[in-house]
C-alpha cells in the first residue's frame, strides 16, 4: 500500500465522521512510509541490543591495577629485583628469586613478569595439580564473579584487561595470566 492509498483511506474515514481533511497536506504526503519507519526502528533496537550484549561480556568489578605490588606499565628499570629468564623464547620475561610460591591458598611453581616496550604488561603463574587449579579458580570467582569458559580456559574481560586460567589434565599443569591490554605510554 502506498502512502497516497493510505492517506486517501484516512481522508475517506475523516470525511465519514464529518472531520476536515485539511490535516492531510503535501507535507504529510512526503513523510517516510510505515515500512521505512519500521525498518529504522528495528535497526535501532538491534544496535541497542548489540551494545548491551558487548557490555555484558565485561566483568562488572574493576580490573586489577597491579600484581604483587607492581603497577601495570611500570618500567623495567624501576623494578630492581627482577632477573631475566635464561631460556629461548622467553625474551622480555623476568622472575624474582625470592618470589612467594603461594597465591591465596594455592601452591604455585613460579611467577613470570612479561614486558612490552620495557613496561610491565603481563604476569603469569604456573601451577600443578587439579586441587591448586580449583583453589585458584575459586579465589578468582570470589574476586571477579562469574567469568566465561571455553574448553580448558576460563577468564574475565575488561575493555583493557583480561584474566585467564587454564589447566591441562594430561600434563597436570596450569597457568594463570593477568594481561594489561591497554596502551603503554
Amino acid at each position: 500500500m502506498s502512502n497516497l492509498d493510505f492517506l486517501g483511506g484516512v481522508r475517506t474515514l475523516w470525511s465519514r465522521f464529518g472531520a476536515s481533511s485539511s490535516l492531510i497536506t503535501d507535507e504529510t504526503r512526503d513523510l517516510p512510509s510505515m515500512k521505512t519507519t519500521r525498518i529504522l526502528t528495528l535497526t535501532l533496537v538491534l544496535v541497542a541490543l548489540a551494545v548491551l550484549a558487548m557490555a555484558a561480556d565485561y566483568t562488572p568489578v574493576k580490573s586489577p591495577t597491579s600484581f604483587r605490588g607492581l603497577i601495570w606499565g611500570t618500567p623495567l628499570g624501576d623494578i630492581p629485583d627482577l632477573v631475566p629468564v635464561q631460556k629461548p623464547k622467553f625474551k622480555d620475561t623476568y622472575f624474582r628469586r625470592d618470589e612467594k610460591l603461594t597465591f591465596g591458598e594455592a601452591d604455585i611453581i613460579s611467577v613470570a613478569y612479561y614486558f612490552r616496550k620495557d613496561k610491565l604488561y603481563r604476569a603469569g603463574i604456573a601451577f600443578t595439580g587439579r586441587a591448586n587449579h580449583f583453589l585458584l579458580k575459586e579465589r578468582l570467582l570470589r574476586i571477579y564473579g562469574p567469568g566465561r569458559g571455553v574448553g580448558q580456559k576460563y577468564g574475565w574481560m575488561w575493555p583493557d584487561f583480561s584474566v585467564e586460567i587454564t589447566y591441562d589434565d594430561d600434563a597436570k599443569l596450569g597457568g594463570l595470566y593477568y594481561t594489561f591490554e591497554g596502551k603503554l605510554d
